[in-house]
């Protein structure tokens, strides 16, 4: 049974540290204290085994923070870093890019405290519980725990498909679910995988994770990574197998087959993208023919049909935007979100949809500012894709602001990162609803937004262009005060 993490508080604020550690001891957590990086780096080093996760705060004196996630960085420590600070702005984003797990802003509610620290401590479980499965491999290698009959009986009951092998990059181990999917070529155990095996993708990713102690490569595993074999679409999970010294002594690859999940899946998307097509014809058409009628080019109507015409013709509008808006999440769903990637001035690209938005901007009585740093290097991405993410974070901005409030986006660099940034003075959001910001369909409800409309799509679309494009999106709001949405796109793939 897993025993509490040991948590260590890194801050040189006396009542901070007073809060976080009656928080943590309140729930039978044990609690070490630090009140700067040097003395924080002094203790990992005598006490490594002690600590599992440092409560770090960015605005610490003398080495700073960032220097504290460094170390931990080089010396491969399996502790996990949550960052504190006063705003959690851009040093939260440098924090996290560089290892730290997450940031809690330190005017935290004692429930938002620990919405991030079980987040955190479900991180540890499942570390730790891999290092239990890893030595349990381990043990299976050395043929220590029970018998090899037994071994692999367990084995051939399995569904999914388990391949191991030993230092050198034999084959080793394989269960019946591997002989039975065709992978495996006429020789078998005992010979060098790139022998065994057909599928050369699973060579190379079982022998890079063999090498990845070695130095200058990363310490690690392949979470997941998509096969292809034949009709089969396999997901992947590879471990390298440690011993107690910290020694490669084998690899373990757990194979899933998808094809029935991608199957069903395949069937929803198809029938959503079906309804989609089928109806952007019909409104549109019926777009139309509602203009012609308000404009008066099919013969006079009064005030009040041409108010209600009005109104018809505003939700016909939302029909379609809602219609492009799935066929948009289609495509990125399909993994069509870069069609065309080529060298891009965004700063042109923006200036031209803030221009598409600057007249909603004025009715709504809302300054929209832009500032574009000057000499920015191309990125090289899709138009489509970033003038996507411009209309909809600057519209979203923008609807969401109350008359007389302001827009402002940035665009800069920030390290090796093009960086967008769009803040509002609006409504902002409340904390509960932050966490399905990204959620396709999630609007927020409230009295205030029950009158503002949209798909709930919008950042559900930013979000997979962003990742297809590998980079972030960081969201932070306060109800009343506003909203601020940084991405970063990295200028190297």
């Amino acid at each position: 049974m897993l025993t509490k993490p040991s948590i260590l508080v890194v801050e040189n604020d006396a009542a901070m540290v007073n809060r976080c550690g009656r928080l943590l001891l309140s729930r039978g957590y044990k609690v070490r204290t630090a009140e700067s990086s040097k003395e924080a780096l002094h203790f990992v080093e005598k006490y490594r085994a002690d600590v599992d996760i440092m409560l770090l705060s960015l605005e610490l004196p003398d080495l700073g923070a960032m220097s504290v996630i460094e170390v931990l960085h080089r010396i491969k420590s399996r502790i996990l870093v949550m960052a504190m600070s006063s705003e959690c702005g851009e040093e939260a984003i440098e924090a996290i890019h560089a290892g730290a797990y997450d940031c809690i802003r330190k005017t935290f509610t004692n429930a938002r405290f620990w919405t991030k620290m079980n987040r955190v401590m479900e991180r540890f479980t499942l570390a730790r519980h891999l290092e239990i499965l890893k030595k349990e491999r381990e043990s299976v290698l050395a043929k220590d725990s029970c018998d090899e009959g037994t071994i692999l009986t367990i084995l051939d009951s399995m569904a999914d498909m388990i391949l191991v092998t030993d230092q050198k990059g034999n084959l080793i181990l394989c269960n019946k679910a591997v002989v039975e999917s065709g992978l495996l070529s006429g020789r078998r155990l005992g010979r060098p995988v790139e022998e065994c095996l057909k599928n050369k993708d699973l060579v190379s990713f079982m022998m890079a994770t063999l090498q990845s102690g070695q130095p200058g490569r990363p310490f690690g595993h392949h979470e997941v990574c998509l096969l292809e074999t034949g009709d089969a679409k396999l997901r992947a999970h590879i471990n390298p197998v440690i011993n107690g010294d910290g020694v490669i002594v084998g690899s373990v690859a757990l194979l899933h087959d998808m094809s029935q999940t991608d199957a069903m899946n395949q069937v929803k998307a198809d029938f959503m993208s079906m309804v989609s097509h089928e109806l952007k014809a019909p409104l549109s058409a019926l777009l139309m023919q509602i203009s012609v009628v308000v404009d008066g080019l099919a013969g006079d109507i009064n005030a009040k049909q041409k108010d209600l015409l009005g109104k018809s013709k505003e939700k016909t509008k939302g029909m379609i935007a809602l219609v492009n808006d799935l066929l948009d999440l289609r495509r990125i769903e399909e993994g069509k979100a870069l069609l065309v990637i080529e060298p891009l001035d965004m700063g042109e690209i923006l200036q031209r949809s803030v221009d598409l938005m600057s007249l909603s901007a004025q009715e709504e009585n809302i300054r929209l500012e832009v500032n574009i740093a000057d000499d920015l290097p191309l990125l090289s991405a899709d138009r489509s894709g970033m003038q996507a993410i411009f209309v909809n974070l600057v519209s979203n901005a923008v609807k969401y602001t109350p008359s007389g409030g302001r827009v402002t986006v940035d665009l800069n660099m920030a390290g090796k990162f093009l960086r967008i940034k769009v803040a509002d003075t609006g409504l902002g959001i409340e904390k509960a609803d932050l966490e399905h910001i990204f959620d396709r369909f999630y609007r927020i409800k409230s009295e205030q937004t029950r009158s503002i409309g949209g798909s709930g799509l919008g950042l559900a679309i930013v979000k997979g262009i962003v990742d297809a494009h590998k980079g972030t999106i960081h969201l932070e709001s306060e109800v009343g005060k506003g909203t601020m949405i940084i991405v970063s796109l990295p200028l190297e793939k």
